[in-house]
């Protein structure tokens, strides 16, 4: 009988299943981007370009930064998978988390990713190079250390002063490289409005104070989803964790009331009012999570939107919080849910009294006047309503073309010859019920009324969203602005 002592033997993974397993963490072409400049941010760059080459035989992503750049061995150690994991030491600044992103960020939307990066005191620049295709056909972990044709551009761009260049080649994954001919344009559009979107967002505290990201040549601006000159900021409170401090800051936005049209759209973020509201959860200033209740007992809803809680959380908490590989999600430490939901509940509460005053008499003067379905008007018997012929909606539906319209018009003048003003104000004051305001029933009739509106605003030459912003800033339309919204987006 043969006895083995041994009570472990080394099993390595196969090289080329598991780096095309590591391509599937979940990555979209924002999120990865985001990635790669945590690791610009990290190393001090003030300075990104993102450049993005689609229209080609070969596309490709590049990421060019003015940071401190890597000596050889560090460069080394940062293409190693896994290096620096979750339980190493970082600075306070460090965006990083499990040593992972730099290659799975790159490696989610093409095969081959070329790293070119040098310090001051380097006199040329290092390189090294993950090709997919060459780890399966080797069946080994080989890092290559010579750039590619496409990726030899930037060795000068490099060797001229520190910094670092990413180039991603081989794409497979983002939308654009699998767009029909006929539709490119259009697929490159939404993936550019995306990408730029996400950026202005997540690192919107990096660039209000002075770091210049680019997308092609155009500097992303920065989003304020706290709209901090015109919000009510609460008291901050600090609260602690195993020694550390969490900063949780509650806003309160404004009514839309007191918003331009541009203003109200901007602030909506890039998912809308509603998906935007509740906690913001910053990890060294980086954005991780933008709105949500997180794992606490409350809903979304429509008069909750202006409640939105920035938090601070050091990145010495990543295991507290859950914090996941692409540092996209997060859940609330048992030990400060108690604190959390008392907030939470406090800023929900004046969110929604903020929301149920409509505020029409206080718009402020430098807003586009909303318009109104009835006017006020002086003739010679005294005081008279009429509808407003001016009303985006009115006015649409009067010259949309068609026998209706003077029967339309005769309908109008009808109505308002005889609203019984009168009887009205014979009636208690108290009985008349003076909002303006739509059941819920009816949201679909004004979905169809803002869509016969729109479509004529943009037959006579506006932009679709000039034509939308139009008629979603009259009454009663502006009442429901985020519903009609969504509305029209999925029909």
């Amino acid at each position: 009988m043969t006895t083995n002592n041994n009570i472990a033997e080394d099993v390595p993974p196969d090289a080329g299943a598991l780096a095309e397993s590591l391509r599937d963490f979940g990555y979209t072409l924002p999120t990865a981007i985001a990635d790669l400049i945590d690791n610009s941010l990290t190393a001090g760059a003030k300075h990104i370009e993102i450049q993005i080459q689609h229209g080609q035989d070969s596309p490709y992503i590049a990421l060019i930064d003015d940071g401190s750049g890597m000596p050889e061995m560090t460069l080394v150690e940062a293409m190693r998978m896994g290096s620096g994991g979750p339980k190493a030491q970082r600075s306070e600044k460090d965006l990083g988390r499990f040593g992972l992103g730099l290659k799975t960020a790159s490696l989610s939307q093409g095969r081959c990713v070329t790293v070119i990066t040098r310090t001051a005191a380097d006199p040329k620049p290092s390189v090294r190079c993950w090709d997919i295709d060459h780890i399966a056909q080797s069946g080994k972990w080989q890092l290559l250390n010579q750039s590619t044709k496409i990726a030899d551009q930037y060795l000068e761009r490099i060797s001229n002063k520190p910094g670092t260049a990413v180039i991603i080649e081989k794409l497979d994954r983002p939308a654009f490289v699998n767009a029909q001919p006929h539709r490119a344009h259009e697929v490159w559009t939404t993936v550019s409005i995306s990408v730029r979107q996400h950026i202005s967002m997540v690192f919107h505290r990096f660039i209000s104070d002075g770091v210049v990201i680019q997308l092609g040549s155009t500097a992303i601006d920065a989003w304020d989803p706290f709209i901090e000159k015109l919000s009510t900021r609460r008291p901050p409170e600090n609260l602690s964790l195993n020694g550390e401090s969490i900063t949780v800051t509650p806003f309160i936005l404004p009514h839309h009331s007191k918003l331009t049209n541009d203003a109200h759209d901007r602030a909506s973020g890039p998912n809308g009012w509603n998906a935007h509201q509740g906690f913001y959860i910053y990890r060294c200033r980086r954005l991780i999570v933008a709105g949500a209740w997180l794992n606490l007992p409350f809903k979304k809803d429509e008069h909750l939107k202006l409640a939105r809680i920035m938090v601070d959380i050091p990145n010495g908490m990543d295991a507290d919080w859950n914090l996941n590989v692409m540092k996209s999600h997060v859940a609330v430490p048992a030990p400060l849910r108690d604190d959390f939901v008392r907030i939470a509940e406090d800023v929900r509460r004046h969110a929604g009294n903020v929301y149920r005053y409509r505020g029409e008499a206080v718009a402020p003067t430098n807003a586009p006047p909303e318009k109104y379905l009835w006017r006020r008007a002086n003739v010679n018997k005294g005081i008279r309503y009429q509808i407003d012929k001016t009303h985006p909606v009115v006015r649409a539906l009067l010259h949309a073309g068609g026998e209706h319209e003077k029967i339309l018009k005769k309908l109008l003048e009808l109505i308002e010859k005889t609203l019984p003003i009168a009887s009205i104000l014979q009636e208690n004051a108290k009985a008349i019920d003076g909002a303006v305001t739509v059941d819920e029933e009816c949201i679909g009739d004004l979905v169809e009324l803002a869509a016969i509106s729109i479509k004529f605003y943009v037959e006579s030459g506006k932009s679709p969203r000039q034509a939308r912003a139009l008629v979603l800033s009259s009454q009663p339309m502006s009442l429901h602005r985020e519903k009609i919204s969504e509305l029209l987006d999925s029909n």
